[in-house]
């Protein structure tokens, strides 16, 4: 579980790339930028918490920690709009 984990965390990696490509003055878009990592953080932290107790939870938390992923790159770069 914890590689797993690991591998859902990469992205946060992105985050400089993430503050480099937010359109100017777009300050709803930097705000949900700056919280990402610590919402990743947090999310990872609860999913390695729960999986021995509550495995699913774990897998709910990945699953939201992927969609958050992907809406925080589409929010970024424009794509779909």
């Amino acid at each position: 579980m914890i590689a797993i984990i690991l591998l859902f965390l990469l992205p946060v990696f992105s985050f400089p790339v993430l503050l480099g490509n937010i359109a100017e003055g777009d300050e709803a878009a930097k705000t949900f930028v700056w919280i990402y990592p610590f919402y990743m953080l947090l999310s990872a932290w609860l999913a390695y918490s729960a999986y021995s107790t509550r495995s699913y939870v774990s897998w709910i938390l990945l699953i939201l920690m992927a969609l958050s992923t992907l809406a925080v790159w589409l929010l970024v770069t424009g794509c779909g709009l």
